[in-house]
């Protein structure tokens, strides 16, 4: 199969709410207003609960209790919307794609954090697009998902040969199947008709120099991933463990400091939970 043609198979069973899609639409309009996208957005209880949490949690620290969707939209604006719309269905929408192979409350939990990492990142660097890079780092590894779903056999293999190996697992993929899986995880949100600084990050994460319209995004995610593999084993464990591993990581295109990293890394970590709990609750009954 060729990854359009999985792309084309999965988004049968993957699709984003029709709120979001029709919020997402609306929010290409120059002639949109807060009302008409606050009044579609209401017609799903279950999202408008959950993007009220997650306005009013630690991820954006507001004075006060926001209690409407309309004053919600006018704080955080459209391009922020968007990413919190899709953040907040889209494990709802992976739950139901997962295989049995893969343990997704620790797939959301590392997810959650790295999408934390990402936009801490660029609120370090003064970069407008922190909430953005919260959505891609929160849905970088989509692909993995899709790919076990879709070619089983396959991907149990690509696994066992890089545990043997040391092999990147999309280095495999691109051999054996001609793409991997972070181009399959952009594809997806390409398909969601999401804006391209969304998806290029996600498909360029691992070479960011191929990105062609969002290098600066692209390396953001790289280096976030970089962070989270680093605090991966507390994100497991729930043990804390030193943060030694981050002066490994390779960060000299940023102007950041080791302890800027180290910080960081402990503030998404307090944080995750609380956003991990709104994404997707099931998680908070087992952790």
């Amino acid at each position: 199969m060729t990854a359009e043609e999985i792309i084309k198979s999965v988004s049968r069973l993957v699709s984003l709410p029709d709120a979001v899609m029709r919020a997402s639409h609306l929010l290409d309009s120059p002639d949109t207003n807060i009302a008409d996208i606050g009044e579609v957005i209401a017609h799903d209880p279950a999202l408008s609960a959950r993007l009220l949490k997650l306005v009013n949690s630690a991820f954006y620290h507001f004075p006060g209790q926001i209690g409407t969707l309309s004053r919600a939209i006018t704080l955080i604006g459209f391009d922020e919307l968007r990413s919190l719309l899709v953040a907040s269905a889209s494990a709802q929408c992976f739950n139901q794609l997962a295989p049995e192979s893969i343990d997704m409350n620790s797939f959301w939990k590392r997810s959650v954090y790295c999408g934390l990492v990402a936009q801490k990142l660029a609120s370090l660097l003064q970069d407008n697009n922190g909430e953005s890079m919260f959505l891609t780092g929160l849905l970088h590894d989509i692909g993995h998902l899709i790919l076990l779903t879709s070619l089983p056999e396959q991907s149990q293999k690509i696994v066992e040969r890089a545990g043997k190996t040391g092999q990147r697992m999309a280095e495999i993929e691109t051999e054996l199947l001609g793409f991997n899986a972070p181009q399959l995880g952009a594809l997806l949100l390409e398909n969601w008709q999401l804006p391209k600084k969304l998806w290029e990050p996600v498909g360029c994460q691992l070479q960011p120099e191929n990105a062609t319209e969002y290098p600066q995004q692209s390396k953001l995610l790289h280096l976030a991933l970089a962070i989270t593999d680093c605090v991966e084993p507390e994100l497991k464990t729930e043990k804390k463990t030193p943060l030694e591993g981050l002066r490994r990581v390779s960060f000299q295109d940023f102007d950041l400091t080791i302890e800027q990293l180290e910080m960081l890394a402990i503030d998404a970590s307090l944080e995750s939970f609380e956003v991990l709990s709104i994404i997707n609750p099931q998680v908070t009954m087992i952790f």
